[in-house]
Formats: C-alpha cells, sequence, structure tokens
C-alpha cells in the first residue's frame, strides 16, 4: 500500500487490488519480478545501509546490475547506494551522448538519428542529488580543460577589444569553440556556441532546475524551451534568430545541445505546466527519482578509486573516437518489440498517456543502448546491451507518467474519470462483452468522450484484427486473435 501508485482509486479499492494480487505469484510480469528482485538485492547487499523498502522501491522500480554495465558507466555507479544507482546513470548518459556526437545510427522507423539527450533528477531536498554532480564532474573533465582554455582566449579577445583606441580597428573575434555552457545562458550566446560548435555538441549541468525555470520565464528566454525540443533531434534541427543590432547575435546553427538537470519534485512542476507537457516537451525527458529520505538513516558512499577515475577518461576517449554510422540491428529490433507491445497494451486500455509517451520513450532507451554499445567496444550489441536499452526505455515510460500523465490526461478528458488505470489482464477491452456497440464502449470509458473517438477506437481494433463487424450497430470480439494478445 506504500508504494502503490493510486491511479484515483480509493484505500479500499487500492488494498483490494493489493490482496487480490498478493494471492499467487507473479505469472511472468516482468514489473514485478524486477520490484522483487530488487528487494532481494538490497536486503543481501546493504553492506549496513539499512534497507528502506517503500522509499527505494519508489525510487528506482528497476535494479541496476552494475557487474554488467561497460567501461564507465560502470566505475561512475562505484560507492553509489542502490537507491541511487539510476538517477545518477540519468545523469551521465547525456553527457556520454554529447561526447559521441560524430555517431549516426539508424533508428526503428529507417530514419537517422544523432544521440540527443535531457535529462532531470529530481528529489525533495537534501535527498542526495549532490552524487549524480560529482559523477558528472569527472565525465566532464576533458571538456572543461578544453574549454578553459578557449575561454582564456576569447576573454584576452575582450581585453584587447575594450582597450583600443577609439580610431583602431577591432580585433578579430576567435570564435572559439565552448562546449560546456551554463544553463542560464541567453538565446545570443547560445546561437553564438552553437555556430562556433563545428559540429559538436554543446553540453549545460544545472544543480537548480528552478533557476532553470526562473531564467527561461519571459521574453526572449522562453524560446528556450524550443530550442531544446529541437535538440531532442539535432540531425537536421536548425534554430536562428534576427536583430538589426550588432550586440545581439543573429543568424541560423545546427541545434545540438545536451543537458542535465537536479531539482525538486516542486520546481519539475513549476517547469512543466500544461503547455509544456502538451507540447511535447515532456516525452524528451529522461528523468529519475531520488529515493525518499524522510526520517531515513544517512546513506554511505564509498569512494571512487583513481583508478576508477582513470576508465572513465578512457570511456570519454573511446566515445569521442567514434564517427560515422554505427549500425545497430539487434537493438532496433528489441526496441520496436518493445515500443509495440507497449502500443498494444495503451489500445486495450484505451491509454492516451501511455500511447503518446512509449513513442519517444524508446528513443530515449534505444540511444542509451547505443551509448552502451560504443562503451562495449564490441563489434555487435551483446544480450547485455540489449537489456539496457529496454530497461531504460520501461522506466522512462514509467517516470514520464508518473510525473507527467495526470496532466497530460488532462488535456483529454477529465481527470478525476480518467485517472484510472486496468490491468493488462482487466483492460477496458477485456470487460466488453463478446458482442458489444458503441454505445457499450462509451459506458465502460465513464466520460464524455466524443463520438467520433470511441469509432476511432473501434475502427484501430478492427484493423489490428481484434475484432470484426456484426451489423451496423454491432462488434464481435474474434476469439483467437484475443487471446493472443492478451497472452
Amino acid at each position: 500500500m506504500q508504494i502503490m501508485p493510486r491511479y484515483g482509486l480509493t484505500d479500499s479499492e487500492l488494498l483490494s487490488i493489493v490482496e487480490s494480487a498478493c494471492k499467487e505469484p507473479t505469472k511472468g510480469s516482468k514489473i514485478m519480478d524486477n520490484i522483487i528482485e530488487h528487494l532481494t538485492w538490497n536486503m543481501e547487499h546493504s553492506e549496513g545501509e539499512e534497507f528502506d523498502g517503500a522509499a527505494n522501491v519508489q525510487s528506482s522500480m528497476v535494479n541496476v546490475q552494475c557487474n554488467k554495465l561497460p567501461l564507465g558507466l560502470k566505475e561512475s555507479l562505484t560507492g553509489v547506494p542502490a537507491s541511487m544507482q539510476m538517477p545518477v546513470l540519468c545523469s551521465v548518459l547525456p553527457l556520454a551522448a554529447a561526447y559521441a556526437d560524430q555517431v549516426e545510427v539508424r533508428y526503428c522507423d529507417g530514419e537517422m538519428q544523432k544521440l540527443g539527450m535531457m535529462s532531470i533528477i529530481y528529489g525533495e531536498q537534501a535527498s542526495g542529488k549532490s552524487v549524480c554532480k560529482h559523477a558528472v564532474n569527472i565525465w566532464k573533465r576533458q571538456l572543461d580543460d578544453e574549454d578553459a582554455l578557449a575561454r582564456k582566449r576569447e576573454e584576452e579577445w575582450r581585453e584587447r577589444k575594450k582597450c583600443r583606441k577609439a580610431n583602431e580597428k577591432a580585433p578579430e573575434d576567435p570564435k572559439v569553440m565552448i562546449r560546456v555552457v551554463p544553463v542560464t545562458v541567453s538565446c545570443s550566446t547560445l546561437l553564438k556556441r552553437l555556430k562556433n560548435a563545428n559540429g559538436h555538441t554543446l553540453y549545460s549541468f544545472g544543480e537548480e532546475l528552478d533557476t532553470l525555470r526562473k531564467t527561461n520565464g519571459a521574453g526572449s528566454w522562453s524560446s528556450k524551451y524550443d530550442i531544446y525540443r529541437l535538440a531532442f533531434d539535432p540531425i537536421d534541427s536548425e534554430w536562428g534568430q534576427d536583430y538589426n543590432s550588432d550586440q545581439a547575435e543573429s543568424g541560423l546553427a545546427r541545434v545540438a545541445y545536451n543537458w542535465s538537470m537536479l531539482g525538486t519534485s516542486g520546481a519539475v512542476r513549476k517547469c512543466f505546466k500544461s503547455d509544456n507537457v502538451e507540447n511535447g516537451l515532456s516525452s524528451r525527458m529522461l528523468l529519475a527519482e531520488m529515493p525518499d529520505t524522510a526520517f531515513a538513516k544517512m546513506p554511505r558512499y564509498g569512494r571512487r578509486s583513481m583508478e576508477d577515475e582513470a576508465k572513465i577518461q578512457e570511456a570519454v576517449t573511446r566515445l569521442r573516437s567514434y564517427s560515422g554510422y554505427v549500425d545497430t540491428p539487434r537493438l532496433r529490433k528489441a526496441i520496436d518489440a518493445w515500443v509495440e507491445e507497449q502500443r498494444v497494451i495503451a489500445l486495450k486500455d484505451i491509454d492516451h498517456v501511455k500511447d503518446t509517451y512509449r513513442r519517444r520513450a524508446a528513443v530515449i532507451g534505444f540511444r542509451c543502448g547505443v551509448i552502451f554499445h560504443l562503451l562495449s567496444g564490441k563489434a555487435k550489441e551483446s544480450n547485455a546491451c540489449v537489456e539496457f536499452a529496454v530497461m531504460m526505455a520501461s522506466y522512462c515510460l514509467a517516470q514520464q507518467i508518473k510525473v507527467f500523465g495526470a496532466v497530460l490526461q488532462n488535456q483529454y478528458v477529465d481527470a478525476e474519470t480518467e485517472c484510472q488505470r486496468y490491468g493488462e489482464n482487466n483492460s477496458i477491452f477485456d470487460q466488453l462483452p463478446p458482442t458489444f456497440t458503441a454505445d457499450d464502449l462509451a459506458a465502460m470509458k465513464r466520460s464524455n468522450v466524443p463520438r467520433n473517438s470511441i469509432i476511432k477506437i473501434i475502427s484501430r481494433w478492427n484493423r489490428d484484427g481484434w475484432v470484426e463487424k456484426v451489423d451496423t450497430k454491432h462488434w464481435s470480439k474474434k476469439k483467437s486473435d484475443n487471446d493472443k494478445v492478451t497472452k
């Protein structure tokens, strides 16, 4: 009862579901098996850290198997408590993707992609988000060292420009490449950095999501949200601006910009209101939740050795060495199967939220798998690589629904009547009688869904072979196909 999401159910309704679910084994439920495995692993390997069951399961619904991770990712989790490992992974993956910015991959739909990625690590105050900062700082060292030299050249140019005489010609702009930019960067400066990036991806790390929200709240700052959306597909996305003033940067540039942000749950809610959730920005986010630290004992961290840090630098160098097309057929096949599985579940439940978020969660999981593959150094994707990609897609989808699902649902129908979810074996489709009408389906929805939307849902079921038309008003469920889908 402590770890179950409510989905609009009363305590008595939820208790009935929980009691029913706990009466017998899980019958192959991957989500349930992952939860049990995570609980067991923490109880057996906590090494003196008291296991806080509800908090840890809520923060990470998957068990990160560190021994299967490749070079760099594995060392990033050294000394990190199990309940914080997924947030740390999600914080470094966008930076790893920025290092591999010369790589192109083909997605399941046949389109070419680059590795655009943005992550938000959220949790309450003093929940230990600094553990992510420490890992990112190690990964960022090579960029920081290169940027320090570039910033020094740029500062010297500013000084020469400032100190020149009235009739003296201004020194030529060195157009240095600076890849690490603050999250508060202005649109003009960001455009300048993108134009001078020479095809590379910029990166930002922010310790306070609330700072991002405040600086992007009005005027030209608000266009940064458009930039973030474009940055998710950097292979052919351009953004620019035109000003008459010489003080502002003008022109067009390819948008290649990854970032990782830390913030509280409240900051996430303020940053992603109904407009940002509905316009597609929320589905581009890789979210990770820090464990609930309310009344919990202080966590114990281990220390990374010099060897661990050297391996992370080796991983960075490996990612930067790749260029051109990288073929990942096994990843494409696995993610294609996963996104189709989620489509079937969403269609049976008429779950518009899951149907919306499953698509980009699959893209994010695929890109995480590509990073895993590059770091592994193997010619073909390993089983561990495929499992990692599917795990990240599932985690991303669960987090997006948890954080943004209710807000997005309000864009479709009234939240109070529509937030309830059904299990796979108790979906709306399964509850319909063998022969039904559009009115029967509308009654099952228990909300003011337009008539044409109901007809569209039935038509989709018909195209997928789940139902067949009996007469002008009645439809019949195909038993064999229905059984196949349920399995």
